[in-house]
This record gives C-alpha cells, sequence and structure tokens, in this order.
C-alpha cells in the first residue's frame, strides 16, 4: 500500500496497519464507515489516534483547497457510561450527547427536548465526525432515530443530517439489552444502515493475543463454531494449578451476583488493616456560577455514572486482596486497564494503597479523575482499582486481562457470552478454564448472515483516490440558527503516578473456590 507523505510525518500512523490506515483514509475522503473485528485487533487503539490525529490530518488536506478550512470535530461515544470511561479523550455515552435521555419517545418529541437544549443542540450542529463505539450493543430502533432527528436539526436531508459517523463494534460480542417480547433488532437492521453506511473495513490481525494457536481458536470461539481441535486445547486448560500464582487469575462469571458473592467472601476472609476509599468529587475552578451539587439533573447523571463505572463508590481493601487496574496510569510502566495486581502495603505518609503487578511494577496508587457527563467542570475522583478475584464478563468486554479464570460452560446464557469471556485474555498460558461445554459458544443467527453477507471495502492507498463527498445533495441549515465552528478541544489531563520499584510478591490464599 502507498501511503499519505503525512502520515510518515506520524510515527504512530506508520504503526498502524493496512486495514487501519483504509479506515482513516476513507475518513478522510469523507465516507462513513462501519469498523468491525474480533477482541484485541485494535479497535480502541484506532479510535484513540482518530481522536487526537484526524482532525490535523483532515485540515490538511484540505489547506490547498480552502486555506479557511476548519478544525474538524471529532465525538467519541459509547453505549455505556462504563464504555466511555474506557474510551477516555472525554468521550460520552451515546445517550448523553444526542440529549434524548434513554432514548424513549417518537422522533418528534426527541427532537423538541433537543430544541430546548441549547447545548445539546451545539452537539449536534458543532460535530463533523460521530464515532459511536460497542455498535453491537445498539437497536436498528435508536440508529435510526438519530439518523431521523440528524436530518431534522441540521436540515439536511443526507444520513445523520450530514454528520459523518464511523460506527465501531463486534456484532458476535454481546447484543442489545432486549427487555421486551420483541425479537432482537441490531443496528445493521436499521434503515440508514442500508442507505448511509456504505463502506465496511474488519481488522483482522489479533494484537491482544500473540500464540498462533490461541488465535485460531478465538476465531473460531468468535464465529460459535469450535474445532475438535480447539476443544482439546481448551479441555486441556481446565484443572490446572492456578492457585500457585501470587496474583491469581480473574475468574470471569456470566451472573454478577456469583461475582459479587466470591469478591465478598474473599475479602472478609483477610485479616489486618483495612482501607476505606470513598469517591468523591473534585472541580476545575471553572464551576459556572449558581450551580449546586444537589441540583436534580447533576444527581441523576451522577447516580448514573456511578452505577454504570467500573469504579467503585466506596472502595473497601485489605492487604493481600486482588486487584485490578481500571484505568491507564503508566502505560510506559506497563500499567493499563486491565493489570492485574495485589495489594502489598499501604503509603505509610497518604494512605493509598501501594500494588505489585504482574509484571513486577510496584506502584502506589494515586486518585484517578472521570469527567461526570454534560458537567465537565467536576470529576468523579476515586482509586483506580477493583477487587478482581472475579469479574462478570458484561464488566469484561472491552478490558484486556493477564491472567483469567474463565466459566464457559453452560450457565452462560447469551449469544457472544463465551467468546467475550474467552477473548479477554491475552496468552494461552495465562488461561484457565473453570466450566467448558462447547455448546455454549453460540452466534445469534441474525448476526452469521449479516457477517456472511457483508461487503467489505478494498483496502486503499492514500495517494489512489482523491477525497469524495456523501452522495446526497446537502440543504443547508436553518440561517436562522448561525453556527460558529471549531475550536480545538484541550488535550486531556494526564496523572501520572509515581511510586517504589518492584519488589518479590507474596503469595495470598483463595477463600472461596470456583464451584463451591
Amino acid at each position: 500500500m502507498a501511503h499519505d507523505p503525512s502520515f510518515a510525518r506520524n510515527s504512530i500512523a506508520g504503526s498502524l496497519t493496512d486495514e487501519q490506515q483504509s479506515v482513516l483514509q476513507y475518513l478522510l475522503q469523507g465516507h462513513n464507515v462501519f469498523l468491525t473485528g474480533g477482541g484485541g485487533v485494535g479497535k480502541s487503539f484506532l479510535l484513540s489516534f482518530v481522536d487526537t490525529s484526524y482532525p490535523g490530518m483532515k485540515r490538511q488536506q484540505e489547506l490547498a483547497a480552502n486555506p479557511d478550512y476548519p478544525l474538524p470535530r471529532v465525538q467519541l461515544c459509547a453505549l455505556t457510561g462504563c464504555a466511555s470511561l474506557l474510551l477516555g479523550h472525554k468521550a460520552k455515552t451515546i445517550y448523553s450527547w444526542a440529549g434524548i435521555g434513554i432514548g424513549k419517545g417518537t422522533v418528534s418529541e426527541l427532537h423538541a427536548k433537543i430544541r430546548r437544549n441549547r447545548k445539546v443542540l451545539r452537539h449536534w450542529l458543532l460535530t463533523d465526525l460521530l464515532v459511536i463505539d460497542e455498535i453491537s450493543m445498539m437497536t436498528a430502533e435508536l440508529l435510526d432515530k438519530l439518523d431521523e432527528l440528524g436530518q431534522k436539526i441540521r436540515s439536511d436531508r443526507r444520513p445523520f443530517g450530514g454528520i459523518q459517523v464511523l460506527l465501531v463494534g463486534d456484532f458476535c460480542q454481546l447484543p442489545p439489552v432486549n427487555r421486551t417480547s420483541e425479537p432482537t433488532r441490531f443496528a445493521f437492521e436499521a434503515a440508514v444502515w442500508k442507505r448511509g453506511i456504505l463502506h465496511a473495513v474488519e481488522l483482522t490481525h489479533i494484537h491482544r493475543q500473540r500464540d498462533l494457536v490461541f488465535q485460531t481458536v478465538l476465531k473460531e470461539a468468535r464465529m460459535g463454531a469450535l474445532s475438535p481441535a480447539s476443544c482439546a486445547i481448551l479441555q486441556a486448560r481446565q484443572g490446572l494449578d492456578w492457585k500457585a500464582q501470587a496474583i491469581r487469575p480473574t475468574l470471569l462469571f456470566p451472573r454478577r451476583a456469583e461475582v459479587e458473592l466470591i469478591n465478598e467472601s474473599n475479602l472478609k476472609a483477610l485479616k489486618g488493616r483495612r482501607a476505606l476509599y470513598r469517591a468523591k468529587l473534585v472541580y476545575d475552578g471553572k464551576t459556572p456560577k449558581g450551580f449546586v451539587e444537589d441540583d436534580e439533573g447533576f444527581q441523576r447523571s451522577l447516580t448514573h455514572m456511578d452505577g454504570d463505572a467500573a469504579y467503585a463508590v466506596d472502595l473497601l481493601l485489605m492487604v493481600e486482596a486482588q486487584v485490578m487496574l481500571i484505568a491507564n496510569t503508566d502505560p510506559a510502566a506497563g500499567l493499563v486497564n486491565g493489570s492485574r495486581g495485589v495489594v502489598v502495603g499501604f503509603c505509610g505518609a497518604t494512605g493509598l494503597p501501594e500494588v505489585e503487578f504482574m509484571n513486577g511494577a510496584r506502584k502506589v496508587i494515586g486518585h484517578h479523575h472521570w469527567p461526570v457527563e454534560d458537567y465537565e467542570f467536576v470529576s468523579r475522583s476515586q482509586i483506580p482499582l477493583r477487587l478482581a478475584w472475579a469479574c462478570t464478563s458484561h464488566k469484561a468486554q472491552g478490558s484486556s486481562l493477564e491472567s483469567a479464570l474463565v466459566d464457559i460452560g453452560c450457565s452462560n446464557f447469551e449469544f457472544g457470552q463465551c467468546y467475550v469471556s474467552l477473548s479477554r485474555c491475552r496468552s494461552l498460558e495465562a488461561l484457565y478454564v473453570h466450566d467448558f461445554d462447547p455448546t455454549a459458544f453460540r452466534i445469534h443467527p441474525k448476526v452469521a448472515a449479516f457477517y456472511q453477507t457483508v461487503r467489505y471495502a478494498p483496502l486503499v492507498s492514500a495517494a489512489a483516490e482523491t477525497p469524495v463527498t456523501q452522495e446526497e445533495p446537502v440543504k443547508k441549515n436553518n440561517p436562522d440558527e448561525p453556527v460558529k465552528k471549531n475550536e480545538e478541544t484541550p488535550e486531556e489531563e494526564s496523572r501520572p503516578i509515581l511510586a517504589e520499584v518492584s519488589r518479590r510478591m507474596r503469595g495470598i490464599r483463595l477463600v472461596k473456590e470456583p464451584g463451591e
């Protein structure tokens, strides 16, 4: 593949695979794109690059034709608060960005609601590229509503009112939550998908797992069709002695009640000092006049965030507690979301927990800040750790685990659930199987049919095509609503955590065995 000269000037862009660079090229050409691929293929990495580098690349591309071309605005969104926190980059839930609450109501009702909210209206009018992650969890109904709302708000008949969209996700993973008796309708069944999402790119190079044998197992598991050889490999991971590990593998279970019981019983069995850390609010000094913490809207946002986030509002820790990092606190030291460790002590000066991680690093873990959606001047501050004897497969989606004990047996109740659990682990050597049933690996029939018929766009060279625009004619925005575009978004704060050097870890004992 030939490369755009601007790529060579960017070392990160140069590290993108041909598939990832093709996604970027289609975006630069103005297309709407569906980006898919299994777990660990670099979707999140590419989204981070798009958020930070795409605006400058797009502007550079257009400057020759238009010296006043503004810096495009990119907005990252996800379906859940937990997923948006994992994305970083000031990502929002799609519900918050769109100003549609939980998405109930007719398009006319939601449109009227948005028109009354000046801040949300600006979201719709100023966003140039909207990225929606975990699209597999969005219903067709919601995607069509977003399309219609975009057309109404922007007075533009093109898909989504002319907002360019990048839809990201793997439909082989967890499907939309369906609490009705109606059949599940996936996003790819939406009317706008057929006319507005014309370019699909699949990332196939797995980065999370390097072992080719494990990669083969995962590719089969993703499509719900394990070969006898893959079944034998997974069966061989049962009954292994994982208790000798100082940092125990995280138990991945399908149901939250099981997870909470395992974590609580193991913590209660420990002896010694207990430290309770309560999440608090921190302000950036730009609090708007008249804001009060007991404001009904703010409390509603805070309650929703606390219930959906990976952090615990009240985090109780003890020496020998098994923990998992839930933020990228020190990537240079290998301490990222999903890093496993054990609490080895508490800092005498600050009382903060000291953790020894699986890679040997030993760190005192300070507070991490998560901005509260729609209230960017205030953040939730908490120690970015959670108890990690066990975790639900739902909470683990989007994470990489250094070691895991997975339940991939008959207790899994959802399509894609076993695949999500299995694909979280970074290596076959660090994978331990609690229960295994090959029939539990299931892909939804609609998803299987979709992936059999989807036509992927060819990989493109930067020099091969000239920029194109979306196909339908443009209808101008309402002149009564002039909008000034675009200011740069300030860089997100980075908060490095300082600590001591590593020393030998201490073992701990497991109190509750799986299956007891």
